[in-house]
């Protein structure tokens, strides 16, 4: 069966093929050596207690997150909430997201930020980059265990941190034989979604986070190395799922949608971060 991922890739890949013809590989790379830095991710989410990344989404299959993305507002309203990162994601025929979001996110906040994209080709790592990202969203899905490390390798040579996703335990062994410095579980099984995801894109609970730390030591041994970093993602909308989180040693929680569509954004963030529910 052809899934929601294998749709992304093709599409990923007819972009990469315009984006290529527009400006190749060796243009992109030429303008790298006038980047400003910025500030590191995975440092970024090594405080004290489970760190926020919160997301820029305006949308998502089967929901609205907002009519109008004012980004501005949007970053305004993160950082008065207390978050550490921002996760920007770019896919414009599903999320409602573009390269041009990311770029304008780096001239508006100095927090660290996430390239979350369907990355499917070392191309798009540059396309990230050069508009101020710190980090690479690597989704194992579409890696074999060698593919995994060559796309990890390219990611570390251009100053990102890669943020390696999983959504299905039976990618947890492959990402964990790469031994990526940041490690994400996608609550949600993203990788297992049909092609049409409809309203099953929503499916998922935080307690697959507090159950795979549980059942896989060899994920317990991961994280027992120096400066390993560990995020849970998707389905985290209440001071009581980041409660669950704490059960385990969970360094950050992504937050997109419940962040996006508060209607007290910075409310929303404090209230999360209090720690009562």
């Amino acid at each position: 069966m052809r899934t929601f991922l294998d749709k992304m890739r093709d599409l990923k890949m007819q972009e990469v093929e315009a984006a290529q013809r527009h400006a190749p590989e060796s243009e992109l790379r030429a303008r790298l050596s006038g980047l400003a830095p910025r500030a590191s991710f995975s440092q970024g989410l090594q405080a004290p207690g489970i760190s926020l990344i919160t997301e820029v989404k305006a949308q998502a299959p089967g929901r609205r997150n907002v009519e109008t993305l004012d980004l501005q507002a949007v970053l305004e309203d993160y950082e008065a909430g207390g978050a550490h990162a921002i996760s920007v994601l770019t896919d414009e025929h599903y999320f409602g997201g573009s390269l041009e979001t990311l770029e304008q996110a780096r001239n508006s906040t100095a927090l660290p930020l996430l390239h979350k994209e369907f990355i499917v080709h070392p191309y798009q790592l540059l396309q990230g980059k050069l508009r101020g990202a710190s980090a690479a969203l690597i989704l194992v899905y579409y890696f074999t265990l060698p593919e995994l490390q060559g796309i990890l390798e390219q990611t570390r040579e251009l100053g990102l941190d890669a943020v390696v996703e999983c959504s299905l335990e039976e990618e947890l062994p492959r990402a964990l034989e790469a031994n990526p410095e940041v490690l994400m579980i996608n609550n949600r099984p993203i990788a297992s979604l049909p092609e049409e995801p409809g309203s099953t894109y929503h499916l998922g609970s935080v307690d697959t986070t507090v159950d795979w730390w549980r059942r896989f030591p060899e994920l317990q041994a991961w994280k027992s190395q120096p400066e390993r970093v560990l995020i849970s993602a998707s389905c985290i909308s209440t001071a009581e799922h980041l409660g669950t989180l704490r059960q385990v040693p969970c360094d950050a929680a992504l937050i997109g949608n419940s962040a996006m569509s508060a209607p007290d954004r910075v409310l929303f963030l404090k209230t999360l971060r209090s720690g009562k529910f």
